[in-house]
């Protein structure tokens, strides 16, 4: 009994042995975590921002600062005695209208006109007045142009008149000269008319105060969606414009803001303005380049529950020997990931993986490419488990290691686009673009996620119109 007693108590020693000897702990130092900064900036973007200012607007302005009598003259001795009376009266509304760079008007007058002679003819004086009325169009023109302060300048000259009736003055044997006449109408209103239009012009339009506005409204996020919180961040940094054109009855100056666009998920982004409106630039072209830089999150703890989903519980055979996937751990080590996997059967502990987080655009997934073992995992396998080494256990992991990201995308992309249509941003400003091709700008790593820098480009405009 004793000799069978002893024989089974070897039986388990001997098994036990075995058993400690084929089952190995491992004690691997875990690898730092550590992030730094990524090397890349985002792109900016133009922002097409067409500015019109109606030509009814500015008419209606001018027409506004003349009614009734515009012009008088009540003395025939002024002027050299020239023995003239005028008085002119607005007859209709003024007409404006912008080509070559030019705007240009046509004052429309009913005129009164006392003109004669006053002459001492063998010592009796002898003077002979007729009273007439006529009509004439005035006409001048303003160059129109953009300061670098963003003031606007206007420059009003006389181009000419027409009669629209053409009054003939006859007093005897005496013609009365009807050109100096007209002459002397445009001379002395020439100043009054086209100070009161650039006055008019300048008063209407005050294109600083409305660049300034646009420039500090811009640079407040814009809440796009309630239900993620997601928000869309303008960082403007120059404004650039092209010549002033006339289209459809109104005066267009086409500028472009080259501005940072990024999106952010969470609290309202908190923004510092930038009030220094920067000066006014003159180009031959407009860049179209638009793009708006969507910063798409993997969180660590995501990571670790997908990958545990695939993982955890998994069973590698290799040389009669068995291991099983107890736990996964992901995490960041500069520009790489780290995977920690927690092992029990043939081998105990913890082992390494390094990776390159990497974009998929056919599977919109980030997965770990070039993944292997880390150094000294590596080394120290070599040393007790050289089994293990064999591609064939990095090939069972890393297919689990694919983190989707093409619903974040489509979602964030949708989210986006509703709210670059027809959006008024302000009373005057409406906010139209549209999203197109999308680009991944970058991958890094985070102490809280996988960051990917996405690029969405499309087009986006803000136009501005001129209103009371």
């Amino acid at each position: 009994m004793k000799k069978l007693f002893k024989i089974h108590y070897f039986i388990v020693l001997f098994f036990t042995i075995v058993s400690l000897i084929s089952c190995k702990s491992l004690k691997i130092t875990r690898p730092e975590e550590a992030y730094t900064p990524p090397a890349f900036s985002l792109k900016p973007s133009v922002i097409n921002l067409p500015f019109y200012i109606n030509l009814i607007d500015i008419q209606n302005s001018i027409n506004k600062k003349f009614s009734g009598l515009i012009y008088e003259d009540n003395s025939l001795e002024d002027n050299n005695n020239d023995n003239i009376m005028v008085k002119a009266w607005k007859k209709e509304d003024f007409y404006i209208n912008y080509e070559n760079n030019l705007l240009s008007y046509r004052i429309p007058l009913k005129l009164w006109i006392k003109a004669g002679f006053k002459k001492e003819i063998l010592g009796i004086n002898v003077a002979d007045y007729r009273e007439i009325n006529a009509e004439i169009a005035l006409k001048f023109k303003t160059t129109f142009f953009v300061n670098k302060d963003w003031t606007i300048s206007t420059y009003t000259v006389s181009d000419g008149f027409e009669w629209l009736s053409t009054p003939v003055i006859k007093i005897g044997p005496i013609d009365v000269p009807i050109k100096f006449i007209a002459n002397s109408i445009l001379k002395k209103n020439q100043a009054l008319v086209s100070n009161e239009i650039d006055k008019a012009i300048q008063q209407k339009f005050s294109l600083r105060k409305y660049i300034q506005d646009i420039w500090l409204t811009m640079q407040k996020p814009i809440k796009i969606n309630n239900e993620y919180n997601l928000w869309l961040k303008l960082n403007p940094q120059e404004i650039s414009s092209t010549p002033i054109v006339s289209q459809n009855g109104k005066i267009k100056i086409s500028m472009g803001v080259k501005s940072l666009i990024e999106s952010y998920m969470g609290e309202e982004p908190k923004v510092i303005p930038n009030k220094g409106l920067p000066d006014f630039k003159m180009v031959k072209t407009l860049d179209n380049n638009f793009a708006i830089n969507l910063m798409a999150d993997i969180s660590y703890k995501s990571a670790d529950t997908l990958a545990k989903q695939f993982l955890k519980g998994k069973t590698f055979t290799q040389d009669k020997k068995t291991i099983t996937v107890t736990d996964i751990k992901v995490y960041g080590n500069n520009n790489k990931m780290i995977i920690g996997a927690t092992l029990a059967g043939s081998l105990n502990g913890i082992i390494y993986f390094t990776g390159k987080p990497v974009y998929d655009s056919t599977t919109a997934t980030v997965k770990i490419a070039e993944l292997d073992f880390e150094l000294e995992t590596k080394n120290t396998l070599l040393k007790t488990a050289n089994w293990l080494l064999h591609n064939k256990f990095i090939r069972m992991i890393e297919p689990s290691l694919v983190f989707p990201l093409g619903e974040k995308l489509t979602q964030s992309k949708d989210l986006i686009q509703k709210q670059l249509t027809n959006n008024y941003i302000t009373k005057n400003i409406l906010l139209n673009g549209q999203l197109k091709d999308l680009y991944i700008e970058n991958i890094f790593l985070t102490p809280e996620s996988i960051k990917v820098a996405v690029n969405f480009k499309g087009n986006l405009s803000l136009t501005f119109e001129a209103k009371d």
